[in-house]
């Protein structure tokens, strides 16, 4: 069985526990097995829900093999190249598939069914509070090296390992390692600001001494 055949057995066990999901559950998870494990750096990056108000089911690694569209996923293919390639100039990926780019990656929402645009944090952290222990199984069975979080503040991040610890890195965002997972808390994909800036900002928090020792 491979990580993704793993992945759908823990999506009828969410249904199963959690039934509101039934009919509504988008999977996500690793896009391309064989891309992914192939990257000397194996990348996650999280997020808060699907943007899907009429809550449809649906599956994030068969739309992202096909398209690659919106400036959320947009920005996420632009900082998977800079990880993956030690942050080149950000001209260079306009040239790039950004279908080949994302298919390096593995992508999950911690709410597994569809809302409106944006999403308050006191959602997330509810669906954190009760699913966490299925939020986690995903996570180990990805098995990633980073994991790029996008869906709340730093204590979030104590619901799913209430011991983990947050050090600053000197950009003024959350680091942290945690069973062998180094973690970047960052900015959501959508937050409106020009995106050299989120790309040279992660850059920044990457090559820091600081996470690197992590």
């Amino acid at each position: 069985m491979n990580k993704n055949q793993e992945l759908d057995k823990l999506f009828e066990r969410w249904i199963a526990e959690f039934p509101q999901y039934k009919n509504k559950l988008y999977k996500d998870g690793i896009i391309n097995e064989q891309e992914y494990e192939r990257q000397k750096t194996k990348l996650l990056f999280i997020a808060k829900e699907p943007n899907d108000p009429e809550q449809n089911e649906g599956d994030f690694r068969e739309f992202l093999s096909k398209e690659v569209r919106g400036s959320f996923f947009y920005r996420i293919s632009e900082w998977t190249y800079g990880l993956l390639n030690n942050f080149p100039l950000l001209n260079e990926i306009e040239n790039c598939n950004r279908i080949d780019i994302i298919s390096k990656i593995a992508f999950m929402n911690i709410k597994k069914s569809g809302g409106k645009s944006s999403v308050g944090f006191d959602v997330i952290e509810k669906v954190l509070e009760v699913e966490y222990s299925l939020i986690l199984s995903e996570i180990d069975i990805i098995s990633p090296d980073i994991i790029i979080g996008c869906f709340g503040s730093v204590d979030d991040w104590k619901y799913l390992w209430p011991d983990i610890q947050f050090n600053s890195c000197g950009y003024d965002i959350g680091i942290s390692k945690i069973n062998n997972y180094k973690i970047i808390n960052y900015y959501h994909p959508s937050y409106r600001v020009p995106k050299a800036m989120s790309y040279c900002l992660l850059k920044c928090v990457y090559n820091s001494e600081i996470f690197k020792n992590l």
